[in-house]
């Protein structure tokens, strides 16, 4: 059932699948309910599994989120002011913290998957083409799209690599911020061999792109148009639901 969805969404218009995805971007940011974030994050979740195999990319986002959540949870149960979980311990943590905090984290991870659904809708040449579509600016995103694919692949290798170092180093902490500032460093400078093949191999790979794209601007701004208005009207219908 869910591979029929999937298959259906992939066949469906690009436009299609650029509402799809701000709609359920915007009504999860806008969302202030936990039991219709369980079903926003469900429904997220579900998206993920299906469109990656094994749900690799949810098993990555996930241990990316406990950097996020985790601090999230402590400072707000640290101090928030409020009814102590326990009276007498040394340290006060509160009910309310907990409970704001954790609301905070759970929909700040509805959201962050909510918005990987909306990147993973569209291929890369497909959110070219949408760039393309912006008036004034559309052109001068190409160079950047065309670095941030090969750009995160890099980094990623990069932060891997300096992860595993610092694992086989036993972990310890003074040695961790050497180990970031070698993977930041890495990370620049493959970011400026990165531009600089990208400038010298600039005909093929963004003129080719800027001159295929002459019949998609033409339509452009009315697709534009299209997708605000719905998201706009997405959003209407989901303020007039909250009132």
């Amino acid at each position: 059932m869910s591979g029929q969805i999937i298959d259906s969404i992939a066949r469906s218009a690009p436009l299609s699948r650029v509402v799809l995805g701000l709609s359920l971007l915007l009504t999860t940011a806008l969302n202030n309910l936990f039991y219709i974030a369980v079903i926003q994050l469900l429904i997220s979740v579900s998206l993920l599994i299906a469109m990656t195999s094994g749900g690799r990319l949810l098993k990555e986002s996930i241990r990316l989120l406990c950097w996020l959540v985790i601090p999230i949870l402590l400072l707000h149960a640290l101090f928030t002011p409020g009814e102590l979980l326990v009276k007498g311990m040394a340290i006060p943590v509160s009910i309310e913290g907990i409970q704001l905090g954790g609301w905070f984290a759970f929909h700040l991870i509805a959201i962050f998957l909510s918005a990987l659904v909306f990147s993973r809708l569209l291929s890369k040449d497909e959110w070219i083409s949408f760039m393309l579509r912006i008036p004034g600016w559309g052109e001068r995103l190409v160079p950047y799209a065309l670095l941030l694919e090969s750009g995160l692949k890099k980094n990623g290798e990069i932060v891997r690599q300096e992860y595993s170092n610092w694992y086989s180093c036993g972990k310890k902490l003074r040695q961790l911020p050497i180990h970031i500032t070698t993977a930041l460093t890495d990370t620049l400078n493959e970011s400026g061999k990165d531009a600089s093949e990208l400038w010298h191999d600039w005909d093929r790979r963004v003129l080719s792109v800027l001159d295929g794209s002459q019949p998609v601007k033409q339509a452009g701004s009315v697709a534009t148009t299209t997708v605000v208005i719905a998201a706009a009207f997405v959003w209407l219908i989901y303020l007039a639901g909250g009132v």
